[in-house]
């Protein structure tokens, strides 16, 4: 069966369109991704605004008719930390189903958690050992999902309200950030990460999400983020700490032409490598695994699973 799902996050919209069988298991044939930045302001308004709702339901409409001409009998729609935060939230969902015919689905946290790891540990291509300890991250725009599990599941999870979007607005404000906005931001982000305990022992990381696939293309020296050619990379937290000093001492119009480095994402970078590396700092990883899979994947395997 050709299902769509479509993850409509607060820093970027993506979609994938896969055969999926009974099981679970999924055949991509399409996937796009967009920078619709629909939490624009959400954390200090709690509104999302006008430009930025239509920015994503003409991104929607798109996905959903490309969907459907390759012939795609569902498609899927989550939304995320920005919809959840806004307060108009609801107002968004009747106009894309108005205008796209996609039901969206507000999810929450855990849920959203639930799905990211089950996208990255039923992934055969990351040979991953089944008897591995396993902490999936998704750092979004406007939150953070952390995932701690094993080969029967989600252990315990926590969806933090720190993102790049989020990030930046509250303290990267100067061109290229300060020392100080750098500082009072990985303060904040130390002090969030506090609320998911540490577990006995050093687990194996994996990443998912924009932020980490932009990040791991420019380590590779990659002309654009390509997620064929970074899906199952190992990343050091070397490379991050030096993509994040590399993106600090530029300004944004420079930041823009980072081979590797979408030219959308480049306001936001700087805030996503900082917290990329104050997560591995806290979790003392050396390195993490990086998926190009994302919950999309999830909702598609449990769509096909509940029609058996």
């Amino acid at each position: 069966m050709l299902l769509a799902a479509i993850d409509i996050g607060t820093n970027s919209s993506k979609m994938t369109v896969a055969d999926v069988s009974g099981d679970g298991l999924l055949t991509v044939v399409s996937e796009v991704s967009e920078v619709t930045r629909l939490g624009e302001g959400v954390d200090a308004s709690k509104r999302l605004t006008e430009a930025a709702m239509e920015r994503t339901l003409e991104a929607i409409e798109r996905f959903a008719a490309d969907a459907r001409r390759e012939g795609a009998v569902e498609v899927l729609g989550a939304g995320t930390s920005a919809l959840r935060d806004a307060a108009n939230g609801e107002e968004f969902l009747a106009q894309a189903k108005l205008r796209a015919g996609v039901e969206i689905q507000i999810i929450t946290g855990e849920r959203e958690a639930s799905l990211a790891y089950a996208a990255v540990r039923s992934d055969s291509t990351l040979k991953i050992p089944a008897d591995t300890h396993l902490l999936v991250f998704d750092i979004g725009g406007g939150s953070t999902e952390l995932i701690l599990g094993d080969q029967n599941g989600v252990e315990r999870s926590k969806s933090l309200n720190i993102g790049a979007v989020r990030l930046t607005e509250r303290f990267l404000h100067s061109d290229p950030p300060t020392a100080e906005e750098r500082n009072e931001a990985e303060q904040f982000v130390r002090s969030a990460l506090q609320a998911f305990e540490l577990p006995g022992v050093v687990p194996r990381i994996a990443g998912i999400g924009g932020t980490a696939l932009n990040i791991a293309a420019v380590t590779q020296g990659l002309e654009k983020p390509d997620p064929d050619a970074v899906h199952a990379l190992t990343v050091t937290q070397r490379a991050v700490a030096e993509a994040l000093q590399r993106f600090s001492s530029v300004p944004l119009a420079e930041r823009r032409n980072i081979p590797g480095l979408e030219p959308k994402r480049a306001d936001i970078i700087v805030a996503g490598a900082l917290l990329l590396n104050c997560l591995l700092t806290y979790f003392q990883a050396e390195s993490f695994l990086l998926s190009a899979r994302g919950l999309r994947y999830g909702l598609l395997a449990d769509y096909a699973k509940s029609r058996q």
